[in-house]
């Protein structure tokens, strides 16, 4: 076994791959060595100067996590469905137990993230507390895993809202080519947000509402592969550089390999997050028709009443600006229902 010395404050020590030890100085009197109080100078989202004294909030992986495992789910306390309700429509399970039981994504930020003690808990849980504390009720989450190598929604829906585990299925996206909605019986709440691609500069491109605006003025976009961003940039003669996932287009924009992005608009806060910058859409521009998409949540066919609920609730919150304040307070551009996503 090798070994090796090295000097600390209390005298020479040899250390091994199955021993520390340290020989004292003759006559050598040792003195306690004080413990020192940890201090994080980290954040999340990380803050541009590090603060002494912030403590990282509680995340934990729900599939893993004991408490998890155990019966806890972030919202209240854990929640067993008596057993006169198991039957009853979603409504009904609902104003009985006072208590929204909802599924969402456990690692979809911005909208719903696994970080019970931090705030603020992601675009949809926000939304899904407010809807619950307007009719006196409180809400609990099951989460579930949407990732497209674990099997994607469908997998996500039988394994939750087909077992009864949960009334409203949070975060989804109407693409138009939704077999998973009528396999599993399911049908979308009212839009309650337009996403899409937009253009990121750092300052060198001018604001732009269009893509169209860059045309002939010497800038490199970078945009993912083999999508219909590629296809509008090549086809206005745009120069391009492509990369495979939004994180790696952000990556070349901040590395100055191109002059503007086309990205995923909810992939500029987890950017921001996770990167320490501070990316923002270009001012005024709207996605383009092939390119933006509606979001929505899921509930049932034939929870007729349930959906209406949650419809009336997204129709006033984007009537008085509520759903607005909700989504920007997380960076993410936001855009009212787009009509022909619905």
């Amino acid at each position: 076994m090798s070994v090796r010395w090295f000097r600390s404050p209390a005298g020479w020590c040899v250390a091994g791959a199955l021993l520390a030890a340290c020989a004292l100085p003759a006559g050598a009197q040792t003195k306690p060595i004080p413990e020192l109080d940890v201090e994080y100078v980290i954040a999340n989202p990380r803050p541009r100067v590090a603060e002494i004294g912030y403590k990282e909030p509680e995340i934990f992986d729900p599939f893993t996590d004991k408490l998890y495992q155990s019966g806890y789910r972030y919202g209240g306390p854990p929640v067993a469905i008596p057993q006169e309700a198991k039957y009853l429509s979603a409504i009904g399970r609902v104003r009985m137990m006072k208590r929204i039981l909802a599924c969402a994504d456990a690692w979809y930020y911005p909208f719903s993230h696994t970080a019970p003690k931090a705030e603020p808990p992601g675009i949809d849980i926000e939304i899904l507390s407010r809807i619950a504390q307007r009719n006196g009720w409180e809400f609990s989450i099951m989460w579930a895993n949407t990732g497209v190598y674990r099997g994607g929604v469908n997998l996500a829906f039988r394994q939750t809202i087909n077992r009864g585990f949960c009334d409203v299925f949070l975060g989804l996206v109407i693409t138009g080519d939704d077999d998973h909605m009528v396999k599993n019986e399911m049908a979308f709440t009212t839009p309650y947000l337009g996403v899409g691609f937009v253009l990121v500069h750092q300052g060198k491109v001018p604001k732009a509402r269009s893509l169209a605006e860059l045309k002939g003025k010497g800038f490199k976009i970078g945009v993912p592969a083999y999508t219909p961003m590629q296809d509008n940039a090549e086809a206005l003669g745009i120069p391009v550089v492509t990369y495979f996932q939004n994180n790696r287009v952000i990556d070349g924009l901040l590395r100055k390999e191109v002059d503007a992005i086309m990205v995923w608009g909810p992939s500029i806060p987890v950017a921001n997050r996770d990167k320490n910058v501070e990316l923002a859409m270009s001012i005024g521009f709207r996605p383009e028709p092939g390119q933006r998409f509606n979001g929505a949540w899921a509930v049932k066919a034939k929870e007729t009443e349930f959906k209406k609920l949650l419809d009336d609730a997204f129709t006033e919150m984007l009537a008085n600006g509520e759903m607005r304040e909700i989504v920007e307070k997380y960076g993410v551009p936001f855009f009212p229902p787009f009509p022909e996503g619905r």
